[in-house]
């Protein structure tokens, strides 16, 4: 839209589009893993091509024009046999280097339906030089369709070869992939991504991935696989087994309502191939049917599901009491038929034991990480080659790019306490909290007397008390005894207790934190612990067989304490901020951080958006507000926080009413945000603050920045020492130069020490900056904040209020499951709750600290 005078008018808050260096900090050398892209003729044109592929079988009211699934794309591109030049993005576009290219109306076979496909073009066009181009001339903007054309170019070899793609990331399906726990499988990969860099030129990023995947074969056993886990957790995948225990496991008779809605859950939208037919036919899996073989009646024939397949072919069902699934429009098929298809990938979320597993498996050292990388990029480079780097004229460098970093100095801590590789020691709390006098602490286990013993209790409470008063933290004396409960009685029981923090002993079972947060209030705080925890406070060893002598974990204990008295309103500690370059603490200052958590596989659940925001000078203590976002239209999740005017006009009115005045100025971290989303996320979420300020007063104009930081990146960095030795990252570890993006105000930094496995930086981009303070300030701003993290005397890989911003999303996400059946809300027997409802739950009696 263009204004009167014939021009467009400018955006009211425009980006930051230039780069900046800081200074500060010793160098150091360092490896990424960027290879250098070499162009032959970077001016060859990529053209663009439409591929249709229709059904001519849909019957009116069905989207004929929709895209088929990935498999049928795939054969059809196949049976196309355009040749090697040729790359194809799996949904309906295509490119090649060559203009001339026209396919009529051709009928192509996949499966038992024939379809109408053509291709158009080309539609548009785009070259290597736009990017070269854009690198160079500052202020402007990567084009992002090249940049596209060129990912899916490089992606066509493995899409050619035995690789399954997801995501960007290739995995060998011949591989012998770990067994994982719940049946499933660990497959190993490579990530690349094309990344136009500000001293480089066009590089690739190279990564070794993992990705969980479905085993294939009988879904039965995939059934036994999960048998325990579906009477415990509410979530996929097993707790216990590791890969396949299904010689060992029996299957039951039936399955009971509560297995039949956790198997709903994890087999919806798999593919199936069925067993009974002389040919092989695919479904996909839209859930689990409450009906048997037995007790399903075929209407048509009035005959039931098991009778039918003893009749027509031949088949005694063995389990003709489970239950059927749900299969591709109105089929029911029995489970013992069918044929689960390998290399599914698996994206319901991890629970605890998986996400160990992970950890344990995917874990590498600095050394191992970077071989790995430097093998993947060869093996890009050879799978390349054989397929469309000679058309393209492209060569990928074999060896990983260079460059300089720089260590920046850590903060003061309180006057006892030095920083030393990313820690320090806490003699004491600077300020003991109390709600509202010495606090009184209970506990309740939802484990039996005979795990959580009395003699344990004693201990674990009599090392609480002392510690605490080491580290000045004012805990009451006497303590009632300790009460036993179960989930659904936690609140009756909680409510009976005078005591106003208590510890609620899990019992193993991932949904039961949430539950338990449930009963959180002002007045009654509540820590969630596992027994082992409680093992290492005391010193006892968890394994019972272990006869070896166990020495209490202090740290454990501390950081324990450090939670009680954040929550109850104390103050752990605090950073000087006097070796800050610039002088922003001269006044109220507000540091914010925001964060939005989507669900995966479900349009029925909001995401969840959280915004803390500190409220004294110290950044100790933070106001919360947490928003559920429903997605609006076809779209599976919300990308921004909606009506960010309000949100922040009720965190700063409760600032003013604490500290008697308005901030002046804003500093707004944001996580979870990628590039192509900082103009219709980030700054419309900037406009909602600025027009929280103005409606709140008439001349209230305080200076803003905004920050967006995320980990969410595929860069890596390790340090090349003397001899050339490979090491992690020390803490305060910053790069802002070689691979950086040549077109954003940004900087990688590493504020944390390694504790296992490569560090992974934060990418930060400074998009909107008021307060004008230079490249130095904000790395060493963003570096001080990891260090008010009060859970623990670390710093951590985020600022402190973008890490809160994401506990809070987490903590209200749990609470959001714990309350509701989603299940029943996803298949119509519920209303889904209202997006007021969902934030009462989740932020508890306006407790603003509930997710330390």
């Amino acid at each position: 839209m263009q204004s009167s005078s014939g021009t467009t008018p400018a955006p009211r808050n425009a980006i930051i589009r230039y780069n900046l260096q800081g200074t500060r900090g010793r160098k150091v050398n360092l490896i990424s893993n960027n290879f250098q892209v070499n162009f032959s003729k970077p001016s060859i044109k990529i053209y663009q091509f439409d591929l249709s592929i229709i059904d001519p079988n849909k019957k009116n009211g069905e989207n004929a024009n929709s895209v088929p699934s990935k498999y049928v794309c795939e054969e059809v591109f196949k049976q196309l046999n355009l040749g090697v030049r040729w790359a194809y993005d799996g949904k309906k576009n295509l490119y090649s280097p060559s203009e001339k290219l026209k396919i009529n109306l051709r009928k192509i076979k996949v499966g038992r339906t024939t379809y109408d496909v053509t291709v158009a073009g080309p539609v548009a066009e785009t070259s290597v030089k736009e990017i070269f181009d854009a690198v160079k001339q500052a202020g402007a903007v990567i084009p992002a369709d090249a940049v596209n054309a060129l990912n899916i170019v490089l992606a066509q070899g493995f899409n050619n070869g035995s690789y399954v793609t997801i995501k960007r990331n290739f995995f060998e399906t011949e591989q012998r992939a770990p067994d994982f726990p719940g049946g499933l499988k660990l497959y190993s990969g490579i990530s690349t991504t094309i990344s136009p860099t500000k001293d480089f030129g066009i590089t690739i990023k190279v990564l070794k991935t993992h990705q969980v995947m479905y085993p294939g074969g009988r879904l039965l056993d995939f059934v036994k696989d999960n048998l325990e886990n579906s009477g415990k957790d509410d979530r996929g995948g097993g707790r216990h087994g590791q890969g396949h225990s299904s010689q060992s496991a029996r299957l039951p008779r039936f399955l009971d309502p509560k297995q039949i809605k956790f198997f709903n859950g994890i087999l919806k939208g798999l593919k199936v191939e069925t067993s009974h037919l002389s040919y092989k036919r695919k479904y996909t899996i839209t859930g689990m049917h409450t009906g048997t073989a037995n007790n399903t009646i075929i209407e048509e024939l009035n005959v039931s599901v098991a009778r039918y397949f003893a009749g027509t072919y031949n088949i005694k069902l063995a389990y003709p009491d489970l239950p059927l699934v749900k299969a591709g429009g109105k089929n029911k098929l029995p489970m013992e038929l069918c044929i689960l298809l390998p290399n599914q990938p698996y994206f319901t979320s991890l629970n605890s034991a998986q996400q160990r597993d992970m950890i344990t498996k995917a874990c590498q050292k600095p050394k191992e990480k970077m071989e790995d990388i430097v093998k993947s990029a060869q093996l890009v480079s050879r799978v390349s080659s054989t397929s469309t780097a000679h058309d393209y004229g492209f060569t990928i460098d074999p060896k990983a790019i260079e460059i300089h970093g720089r260590i920046l100095d850590p903060p003061k801590m309180d006057a006892t306490n030095a920083v030393s590789r990313g820690a320090w020691n806490m003699s004491a709390v600077t300020r003991s909290g109390n709600i509202p006098r010495s606090v009184k602490i209970g506990v309740v286990s939802l484990l039996p007397p005979s795990r959580y013993t009395q003699e344990l209790h004693n201990k674990f409470m009599g090392t609480i008390k002392s510690r605490a008063t080491a580290l000045k933290i004012d805990i009451a004396g006497q303590d009632g005894p300790v009460r036993f409960s179960t989930v659904q009685d936690m609140e009756q029981t909680l409510s009976s207790m005078s005591t106003m923090y208590n510890f609620i002993v899990l019992d193993g079972n991932d949904s039961s934190y949430g539950k338990a947060k449930l009963t959180e209030l002002v007045t009654r705080r509540t820590q969630c612990i596992k027994l082992k925890t409680i093992q290492k406070v005391c010193g006892v060893n968890s394994n019972p067989r272990d006869t070896r002598p166990a020495r209490p974990d202090m740290a454990t204990t501390d950081n324990l304490l450090k939670k009680l008295n954040t929550k109850i309103g104390g103050v752990n500690f605090g950073i000087n901020v006097v070796g800050l370059p610039q002088k922003i603490f001269d006044g109220p200052v507000m540091i914010v951080g925001a964060d939005v958590t989507h669900f995966t596989r479900s349009d029925k659940k909001p995401s969840i958006a959280a915004v803390v925001a500190t409220a004294d000078p110290t950044a100790s203590k933070y106001i919360s507000r947490v928003k559920a976002l429903y997605p609006e239209g076809e779209r599976m999740s919300v990308e921004y926080i909606r009506d960010m005017r309000s949100v922040m006009k009720s965190i700063l009115t409760e600032f003013e009413n604490t500290n008697k005045c308005l901030p002046r100025r804003i500093i707004y971290y944001r996580d979870g945000v990628s590039e192509g989303q900082f103009e219709n996320t980030v700054m419309e979420e900037l406009g909602g603050i600025q027009d929280a300020c103005m409606e709140l007063k008439d001349n209230y104009k305080p200076r803003i920045s905004v920050v967006v930081c995320t980990k969410r990146h595929k860069q890596r960095f390790v340090v090349k020492g003397k001899g050339g030795r490979i090491d992690n990252m020390e803490p305060g570890t910053v790069v802002d130069t070689g691979v950086v993006s040549p077109n954003f105000m940004n900087f990688f930094l590493n504020s944390q020490q390694a504790i296992q496995g490569t560090s992974v930086p934060c990418h930060y981009y400074v998009l909107y900056d008021d307060n004008k303070f230079t490249m130095d300030m904000w790395q060493m701003l963003s570096f001080y904040l990891c260090h008010t993290y009060a859970r623990c005397s670390r710093s951590v890989s985020y600022p402190a209020p973008v890490y809160y911003a994401h506990l809070a999303c987490a903590s209200a996400r749990a609470r959001m499951l714990s309350r509701y059946d989603w299940q029943e809300i996803q298949t119509g027997s519920e209303e889904a709750p209202t997006e007021e409802e969902i934030e009462r739950i989740t932020r508890p009696d306006k407790f603003n600290m509930f997710f330390i």
